[in-house]
């Protein structure tokens, strides 16, 4: 690889670079010239390339056209930090192996923490312990990993990325997923690295108001090629940003939005008298962490719910207790349906009757099928396409395809698919069986600000329908629906008094 001179100012240049993958250009002549004293931000709509320049960066992929010229102090890995959504996908496939091992070999296995992670001479320097604090991990080192939040992921894989002291720091949505305090500190965190520090950075966001002040210049995506770049103060303006997205950043009043919804057998959901969800002083553990001490709450029948609280509250772990996927479950008293988890329910019929999209969802898919078979594989609620379904079923799901505008890209390997595109098609897929529960955690993360609105105002109109009823997660106020009916705050994931239940005006 070309190398640029040492006394060069330069972290980079790139020259008519081009990236083509599964036969398809991804990246067009693109020219850039990284200066060391500059800080980039990366905007454009799903599937625009951003991405997909940070892999080239990060010797990922390679470009079949162009040239790429790097400064010497840039050439190993550990000189480029890279920070990523599905960045954890790794560490979980390593639990995965551990778990077969100890299923196989009858011989228990230690769980994964942050503490095991890193060596204890790395851990013991006072530079880690800062950075801990910093991203507030200090507290948690002992937590096995696969009991971290969305947010406690993001904020372990920026702690893991900044103890290599890297010269370029790389962030793909590094905001998604965290509560607004958390993403107040850590934007507070980036500044003060760029502030004190000889890092530059590279910042890959949807939302503008992301950008911290430091952020010296601006790249817009559109199709793999550059729309815009350039100083901040000159392009990052309305102009270029409408012609970015193409729409206006809020998501329309659906209140008298009367489309059909696309269902097999849609029902009203308020006919039924049992409440879907019933959990009764339920107390979940994490080793010596407390998720929830005598919790207790009854979703009601026909209404739609947001959850909220702060990351690492016990979120994202109400939603595995409801679908199962948190064993404690068994030892608590939880109903769905009203049948008592654990009492020789069938898990399979349960599961069919609930549609669901999260993270953790997304990182596990990872099968090498299209983005169609993904959607196929929700009527069987598979991960991978196993069982064959009837046309009436694979009518249903190019309707869903259609709804999500997906059907031009529904034949691209899943795998190669940006986030937010990935996203798209677990969403057609949790709703093509037509669920009466519909559990959607941090269901905008990863869209760009098209897609969002999109998307919030299917949600809305499927709330209005009254033919599934929805649980809702997100941290973006933004992102709000107008169907939600309650809402369920978890400051501490622990007590009865938690709840904070309103009518909407």
């Amino acid at each position: 690889m070309p190398k640029l001179a040492k006394d060069s100012v330069n972290w980079f240049e790139m020259k008519g670079v081009a990236v083509r993958l599964q036969g398809k250009v991804v990246l067009q002549k693109v020219d850039w010239i990284f200066v060391q004293n500059e800080h980039w931000a990366i905007l454009g709509g799903n599937g625009a390339g951003k991405s997909t320049i940070l892999r080239v960066l990060a010797q990922q992929i390679a470009y079949c056209e162009g040239t790429l010229r790097r400064h010497p102090d840039l050439q190993g890995i550990s000189q480029l930090g890279w920070v990523h959504l599905n960045q954890p996908l790794g560490l979980l496939a390593q639990e995965k192996l551990m778990d077969r091992w100890e299923e196989y070999s009858g011989k228990e296995q230690e769980q994964r923490t942050i503490r095991n992670m890193f060596s204890e001479s790395i851990l013991t320097k006072k530079e880690s312990g800062d950075l801990l604090r910093l991203v507030q991990l200090d507290s948690k080192v002992d937590r096995p990993i696969r009991g971290l939040s969305n947010g406690e992921w993001r904020k372990l894989l920026l702690f893991q990325s900044l103890i290599e002291s890297p010269k370029l720091l790389m962030l793909d949505e590094p905001f998604d997923g965290l509560d607004q305090n958390s993403k107040n500190d850590f934007q507070s965190l980036l500044r003060e690295l760029v502030q004190h520090s000889k890092l530059s950075l590279i910042l890959v966001s949807h939302r503008q108001n992301e950008l911290i002040p430091e952020i010296t210049d601006v790249m817009g995506l559109m199709d793999g090629k550059i729309a815009f770049s350039g100083k901040r103060n000159i392009v990052l303006n309305e102009s270029n940003l409408k012609k970015l997205y193409g729409y206006e950043n809020k998501a329309s009043d659906t209140s008298k939005l009367n489309r059909k919804i696309i269902v097999s057998h849609s029902k009203n959901i308020a006919n039924s008298l049992v409440p879907p969800v019933k959990l009764e002083n339920v107390n979940l553990y994490y080793q010596d962490h407390t998720v929830f001490e005598n919790f207790s709450w009854t979703w009601p029948t026909g209404e739609h719910w947001q959850v909220s609280g702060p990351n690492g509250s016990g979120k994202s772990t109400l939603v595995k207790l409801i679908v199962g996927e948190q064993l404690q479950v068994y030892s608590n008293r939880v109903w769905i349906f009203g049948k008592r988890r654990g009492s020789g329910e069938n898990i399979r019929d349960l599961r069919k009757r609930i549609g669901i999209v999260t993270p953790e969802l997304q990182m596990n898919y990872r099968q090498k099928i299209t983005g169609r078979k993904v959607v196929y594989s929700g009527f069987n609620d598979s991960i991978g396409y196993y069982e064959s379904i009837s046309e009436k079923q694979k009518e249903m799901a190019e309707n869903w395809l259609n709804q999500f505008g997906l059907l031009e890209i529904a034949e691209t390997a899943y795998l190669k698919m940006s986030y937010g595109q990935q996203r798209l098609f677990l969403l057609a897929r949790a709703m093509v069986k037509s669920p009466e529960l519909l559990l959607l955690d941090e269901p905008c993360q990863g869209l760009d600000p098209y897609q969002r609105t999109k998307l919030i105002n299917e949600i809305n109109v499927l709330g209005r329908s009254k033919a599934t009823q929805i649980l809702y997660i997100s941290h973006q106020f933004e992102d709000k629906l107008d169907c939600i009916s309650a809402t369920l705050f978890l400051p501490d994931g622990r007590t009865e008094s938690n709840l904070l239940d309103f009518s909407k005006l």
